[in-house]
Formats: structure tokens, sequence, C-alpha cells
């Protein structure tokens, strides 16, 4: 959590522990597999972004993938909304 902190990103839900929004990723764990994923607007994973591991630091490093992925898409969608800059 300590480079979720240090990076601003958004917080997981790990292991059902957290609050659930549009695009957190989710790591779940069952048995000895852990999946991780994104979810929707609705809180429904979104399939594209399921994947499942045997090891849980794979599994982590998963999550903090699609956050830093998360963070980028809105900075980006976030420029394109800012006012063009005049150099006048």
């Amino acid at each position: 959590m300590q480079i979720v902190r240090e990076e601003g990103l958004d917080t997981p839900v790990l292991y059902g522990a957290g609050r659930l929004h549009d695009d957190a990723a989710v790591l779940e764990r069952d048995g000895d597999r852990y999946t991780v994923f994104l979810v929707d607007e609705r809180h429904n994973p979104i399939r594209s972004t399921i994947r499942t591991y045997d090891d849980e630091a794979e599994a982590l490093e998963r999550v903090l993938l699609k956050l830093r992925q998360v963070a980028k898409a809105r900075r980006s969608m976030a420029a394109l909304s800012e006012p063009p800059r005049s150099d006048a």
C-alpha cells in the first residue's frame, strides 16, 4: 500500500476489503489462486481485464499495473478536456 500512497493511485480492493468504484482494481483469492480485474460503473468485472495467478506477488504486481494504467488514462482524459493554452 505504500507504493499506492506514494504514487497517488486509487486504493485497490484487496480480498474484499475496500470500496468498489468505476475502474477499481480488485484482487480476489480462491484457494491458492488469485484473480485480478477492473470493474465497470456497475461494479461488474471487465472481462478483458481478468487475469488469474498462482503466485500472490505476481497478482499484486498486476494490481499495481492496472492502477497505474487507470491513473494514466485519467490524466490523458483530463488533458483533453483542458482549454487550449494561449501563448499571447
